[in-house]
């Protein structure tokens, strides 16, 4: 019952290249939404259209939103992040954004994974979901 949730996260980890995002800091948020309309309109939402609008989406979706801020330095990992949201049960859809200066997405859905790493490179995002032995085996196995 609890594999089929569509939020099941619990840790990050953040793989930041000192070359990240020209050599400068950035805010990367975690976003949970737990009513459909607003995990449909984060879904179709890049990194600078998210930021642009967060007061927005705050104020809008203040009962339905759940949000994880991290400032990152290029450089520097961050490991072992605990995600404790509210509620498994309720949560639709996790997103991660970072706030780049350079051109690109920096958005994507975090689906349904325990455990991701997110790397952040010069110019791009990458996201690592559930890459633990056991997921493998269970990938491996259908």
């Amino acid at each position: 019952m609890f594999e089929d949730m569509p939020v099941w996260l619990q840790k990050v980890d953040f793989e930041v290249s000192p070359d990240a995002n020209n050599r400068s800091s950035f805010a990367c948020h975690i976003v949970l939404a737990y009513n459909q309309e607003l995990a449909d309109r984060l879904k179709s939402m890049d990194a600078r259209s998210y930021f642009s609008n967060l007061n927005e989406l705050e104020r809008t979706y203040k009962d339905s939103f759940e949000l994880f801020k991290y400032d990152l330095i290029p450089g520097k990992n961050k490991v072992d992040q605990q995600i404790q949201p509210r509620s498994y049960r309720s949560a639709k859809a996790a997103y991660v954004f970072a706030k780049y200066t350079t051109q690109g997405r920096f958005a994507e859905s975090l689906g349904n994974a325990r455990r991701v790493t997110i790397r952040f490179m010069p110019y791009k995002m990458e996201v690592i979901k559930d890459i633990s032995l056991e997921n493998l085996t269970k990938t491996l196995g259908k």
